[in-house]
């Protein structure tokens, strides 16, 4: 699955293919499928911890004391876990389908590690990443429903 996403006020191409996965765990030694199976679990905790906000709200509690419980909660391990995914793990997978979608197949081995990846971040506003992280995670799982297929 190929997609072109604006990025800012750059138009990106981002690919999935059956490759990406694997090479991005030979860029970054980790496995993508693992961290996507704890970001969603930490994600169903989040909302969780977002209904007992909004109950705090309804509670009568101080504003200060919402506040305090706030902090609590930004300080949590579920939520400080989120933010690590969301700001370093959804980059790193950006990079590699960027690879997929703008290198010849032979460049790609030669660019799968930290400096390129780091000198590929810093042409681009990472706010302005994180806002399509959707976008590239959709690319992402359309590309693995679209290579993972039953055998018989």
């Amino acid at each position: 699955m190929e997609r072109t996403i604006k990025v800012g006020e750059r138009e990106m191409a981002f690919k999935s293919s059956a490759a990406t996965n694997i090479l991005y765990k030979r860029a970054f030694h980790e496995d993508i499928l693992v961290k996507l199976t704890a970001y969603t679990k930490n994600l169903k905790d989040m909302t969780r911890l977002k209904e007992e906000v909004d109950s705090l709200k309804e509670s009568g509690k101080t504003d200060e004391q919402i506040t305090a419980e706030i902090n609590v909660i930004m300080q949590s391990e579920t939520y400080l876990a989120t933010q690590s995914f969301s700001s370093e793990t959804l980059p790193k997978l950006a990079y590699i389908m960027f690879l997929e979608a703008n290198e010849k197949i032979g460049n790609i081995f030669t660019k799968l590690n930290e400096e390129n990846y780091l000198a590929w971040l810093m042409t681009i506003d990472q706010d302005e990443l994180l806002t399509v992280t959707g976008e590239v995670m959709d690319v992402w799982q359309s590309g693995a429903r679209t290579h993972s297929k039953i055998k018989n």
